[in-house]
């Protein structure tokens, strides 16, 4: 009798979930510039202690107190979609008794969910949090709860017509105020409630308007050059050093950005992402088998694949049999 087949360890579906995480997550037919390279630009700022920095600034001009060392990157991983959110956090301590926390969200086209999007990532992020700092959510003492800021970065030409005829709500700088409140709940009382200062090209500054103005150049130079790859990358590199748009980044990190941008992903990526899919499921049900509570389960999960308590109570959570209940009925 042959031995069955030996089931993967948590260890081993991590090296193969970064092996996964190395192929752009974008399906793009052959020919055509990879549209996700501008969230990697956004991305890749927040990555650089300097970048980081100069990002809080434009969003806080008036604090001049706060060092590179003082803001750490936020990083929330959707382990179900094998990459990270398009989104960038950034926690700050330093000598402050209470951390801040900024999240931004960079959006080329106009939706309100984004709010949604943003009140996920901020639980997802705190509840990280409070993980990393050993925090206890059912002690009686009261948590030491960070400040929370949110933003949006929308990247068209100007005010999202969203807005337009709108009784719209701005602070101290011109940066419109959407409340999730107001427009998930018609402002009722007790319903849930998020902020989130809309940025865009009449009110960013810094290296946030910059990002803004090379988002834009991105997009014009993709449709005049839809047919030829290398012109379009070649034109965003020019265009962007003759206007003086983030001229350091882009000419110390070239090479990466342009393969970025020229990278397609193969049809193959959906069936690894399926298999990996199914290796985790066969993971979880191992360690069911061995008598593995799932609480521990879920501490591995969190631990190995750099995923929050909500995710991975997700995976534990999926009725796997239901799933393919109803897949076997689609196939018959």
């Amino acid at each position: 009798m042959a031995d069955a087949p030996k089931e993967p360890t948590i260890e081993e579906l991590k090296q193969e979930n970064d092996r996964l995480k190395a192929l752009i997550a974008d399906l793009q037919p052959p020919g055509k510039v990879n549209r996700r390279a501008k969230d990697a630009v956004f991305i890749g700022l927040a990555e650089i202690p300097k970048y980081r920095r100069q990002i809080y600034q434009a969003l806080h001009p008036e604090d001049i107190d706060t060092t590179e060392d003082d803001i750490a990157l936020v990083s929330i991983e959707n382990i179900l979609t094998i990459k990270p959110y398009n989104d960038v956090g950034l926690m700050l301590g330093g000598k402050r008794k209470r951390k801040l926390l900024i999240l931004a969200e960079a959006q080329a086209k106009w939706s309100v969910n984004v709010l949604i999007r943003l009140l996920q990532y901020i639980v997802d992020s705190i509840m990280n949090y409070f993980i990393a700092n050993g925090e206890d959510l059912y002690s009686s003492v009261k948590l030491d709860m960070p400040d929370v800021e949110a933003y949006i970065i929308y990247t068209g030409k100007s005010i999202p017509r969203f807005f337009k005829g709108k009784d719209v709500v701005t602070d101290e700088r011109g940066r419109i105020v959407l409340s999730l409140n107001k427009e998930f709940f018609n402002g009722e009382a007790g319903k849930p409630e998020l902020q989130a200062k809309v940025i865009y090209a009449k009110n960013g500054s810094g290296i946030l308007d910059e990002y803004i103005q090379f988002s834009q150049i991105f997009n014009e130079q993709r449709v005049l050059h839809k047919d030829n790859q290398e012109e379009m990358i070649s034109e965003v590199f020019r265009i962007c050093e003759e206007r003086n748009v983030l001229q350091e980044y882009l000419k110390s990190h070239r090479a990466e950005v342009e393969k970025i941008m020229m990278t397609m992903v193969s049809p193959e990526y959906v069936r690894e992402a399926s298999a990996k899919t199914e290796q985790i499921r066969g993971a979880i049900d191992m360690a069911r088998s061995f008598g593995i509570s799932d609480d521990k389960i879920r501490e591995q999960l969190m631990q190995n694949f750099h995923i929050t308590v909500g995710y991975a109570q997700n995976f534990l959570d999926t009725d796997w049999e239901e799933d393919d209940a109803q897949s076997n009925q689609v196939l018959v």
